[in-house]
């Protein structure tokens, strides 16, 4: 399995890992190798290893944290959506619910699938899990993590089981370990997305009125980000400026007219400039900055862009 990030950054060691007296071997490069465990520094803070090295305290500390934000999380959903009356398990039309929301809902269900996966993966890794296992782990959880919700929801007489919703939830996190496993080809796309509340919310012109920025599917917009700087040639990259890395263009996907018909509405789409943050050369001696970085990754930044719809074309500042 390929190194799951940027293998151009090269490695210092920091206390926690192993210091020069533990080591022998020690030396500053790209890689160190430890009792035959190569560790590499990653791009978003944290260390892929080539084994396990696990420290228990905190594994112990990952699981229990998933464990505890997965039981607050689903309790709140469990208040804001299931509050309707039980019914016997059943599975929803498939032509029908894959038709609903214009798709935003599967899109929705993907974006998250895919950001459980990167997240956990990363915190696999930091307790001691190795490379590969911290994106099969991580993959794996993001699948359970929202397949909870699609059981649920099949018990629920507004609801029903959706395999619409779990065919998004998979790709997600299959997305996740084909873009891991085959870095040089993935790793330049990054899913993303922006909110502003929608008219359609203000308005009242929802069937049900969204109790939540989750059910705002007219104000949300799904992106994919494109960053160049990724597929230079190693040539090209030594002589390009630097501050430039982190620009690259989004291509974004979103609906109007959904809230009050959700089988209706109208697609729109749009292509805009965007900046990989991960990329911004700023705390590239601090873990926690990547990490950081990592994160704020995931939403689009308020950026020209071009919206194309049937309405026509319009073009500005759009988040």
């Amino acid at each position: 399995m390929i190194n799951a990030q940027d293998f151009q950054n090269t490695i210092l060691v920091k206390d926690s890992l192993r210091n020069e007296s533990e080591n022998p071997q020690y030396e500053t490069g790209a890689s160190i190798n430890y009792s035959s465990n190569i560790l590499k520094e990653l791009s978003d803070g944290t260390i892929w290893r080539e084994e396990n090295d696990l420290n228990g305290y905190k594994i112990a500390g990952v699981l229990g944290g998933i464990a505890i934000i997965d039981f607050a999380g689903y309790n709140q959903l469990k208040n804001l959506w299931y509050t309707q009356r039980h019914s016997y398990w059943h599975s929803l039309d498939f032509a029908e619910d894959f038709r609903k929301y214009r798709w935003m809902d599967k899109f929705g269900h993907a974006m998250d699938a895919y950001f459980v996966s990167d997240l956990t993966a990363k915190a696999y890794r930091w307790s001691g899990v190795s490379g590969n296992s911290s994106v099969m782990l991580g993959a794996l959880t993001g699948w359970l993590w929202m397949m909870q919700i699609e059981v649920s929801d099949g018990f629920f007489l507004e609801w029903g089981y959706s395999w619409g919703d779990v065919l998004a939830n998979t790709l997600g996190s299959g997305f996740y370990i084909l873009q891991q496993t085959n870095y040089d080809l993935f790793g330049g796309l990054h899913p993303k997305i922006s909110y502003h509340k929608s008219a359609a919310w203000k308005q009242a012109n929802y069937i049900k009125v969204p109790g939540s920025i989750i059910d705002d599917y007219e104000g949300i917009t799904f992106w994919l980000g494109v960053n160049p700087y990724h597929y230079f040639p190693e040539s090209w990259k030594s002589s390009y400026p630097k501050w430039l890395a982190p620009l690259g263009i989004a291509f974004g996907y979103g609906a109007k007219g959904i809230g009050i018909d959700p089988q209706g509405g109208r697609h729109e789409f749009f292509v805009g400039l965007d900046i990989d943050i991960s990329k911004i050369p700023i705390g590239e001696d601090s873990g926690l900055v990547k990490f950081l970085k990592s994160e704020f990754n995931f939403i689009r930044l308020p950026l020209p862009a071009v919206r194309i719809s049937p309405s026509g074309v319009w073009y500005g500042l759009y988040f």
